[in-house]
């Protein structure tokens, strides 16, 4: 039903933004420390290619690719002639998010790679599937990390003179999408959200009704004799559903009514648990799998357009 808004199992701890707001301080008490290096073998037409090396949560490097337009130039220092919008896109589950060119748009592009993920395998690994790691232990847990990371980048976005700080989108789809609602929902520098067949979203149904991938997992762990009360307290922290009442930013969702990874209800309880004054859209694409379809990309450009241009 388009109108369910998550299960009735569905909590938020008592301690919910208090976990958070600590989060977020142990990540401003690290120093950003960026480290801006030249691609200029992968620069386009439009557009120059740079790594960037962060540090973020717990003094731990990540890498990003950023890429900038060709009349914007990120290694001098003083303001930049020009300020442009810029989008930082997230990953899917496990994958590297590799550099996405969108100056030729107008957009400088953030591709960001959280611990874990893409080149930031370089600095940390984990000895089990990243979903599962801490996943009883909410202070130490992989994903409260891993979305310090994408703060991270916002703090790195939110710096630079070629970027307007009051134009900056978020993107991502299936892991992407749910970090993209997670950063929608605790940082307010997000001026729009874009999220793609969202993961992580509702727990209590997601872990029943998911086919494939990591949901079903999820539900063993959680069902666990010895870990399984710890493991429904973690990811109470970490659930999308439980954090998007916190979003202020313009938020489209996508889904795939074919998408057995992540199911549609993953995204409808998503958008329902939205407050109604926050301008928000739902996408449905009847014949989608899990995947990010050519209507759903036409979708996002549509909303980049309508909420980051000036």
């Amino acid at each position: 039903p388009l109108d369910y808004a998550g299960s009735p199992r569905l909590k938020r701890p008592d301690d919910f933004d208090a976990y958070w707001n600590i989060a977020q301080q142990r990540l401003a008490d690290v120093p950003m420390n960026p480290r801006v290096q030249p691609v200029p073998e992968k620069d386009t037409a439009t557009g120059r290619l740079f790594r960037v090396t962060l540090d973020s949560w717990n003094n731990t490097p990540i890498v990003c690719w950023y890429f900038v337009p060709r009349d914007a130039d990120p290694l001098t220092t003083g303001a930049a002639v020009r300020k442009f919008p810029a989008i930082q896109i997230m990953p899917g589950w496990g994958a590297e998010e590799p550099p996405v060119d969108r100056t030729a748009d107008g957009y400088i592009t953030l591709s960001m790679n959280p611990r874990a993920h893409g080149p930031s395998k370089e600095f940390f690994t984990t000895p089990v599937n990243h979903h599962l790691w801490n996943i009883d232990n909410p202070e130490e847990y992989y994903y409260r990390a891993a979305f310090m990371d994408c703060v991270r980048g916002l703090d790195f976005l939110a710096s630079r003179p070629e970027v307007a700080a009051d134009r900056i989108g978020v993107e991502g789809g299936s892991q992407g999408g749910a970090f993209a609602l997670a950063m929608g929902s605790l940082d307010t520098r997000v001026a729009c959200v874009v999220s793609n067949v969202p993961y992580i979203v509702n727990f209590p149904d997601f872990t029943e009704l998911s086919t494939l991938g990591s949901g079903s997992i999820f539900g063993e762990y959680s069902r666990r004799q010895d870990i399984g009360e710890r493991v429904r307290d973690t990811l109470a922290y970490i659930d999308i559903a439980n954090l998007v009442p916190n979003i202020k930013a313009p938020t489209q969702v996508t889904v795939g009514l074919q998408d057995p990874v992540c199911p549609p209800l993953n995204g409808i309880v998503a958008v329902n648990r939205i407050p109604g004054s926050v301008p928000k859209e739902l996408f449905i694409d009847p014949e989608a799998e899990h995947e990010v379809s050519e209507p759903m990309r036409k979708k996002n450009k549509a909303w980049f357009e309508r909420h980051l241009k000036p």
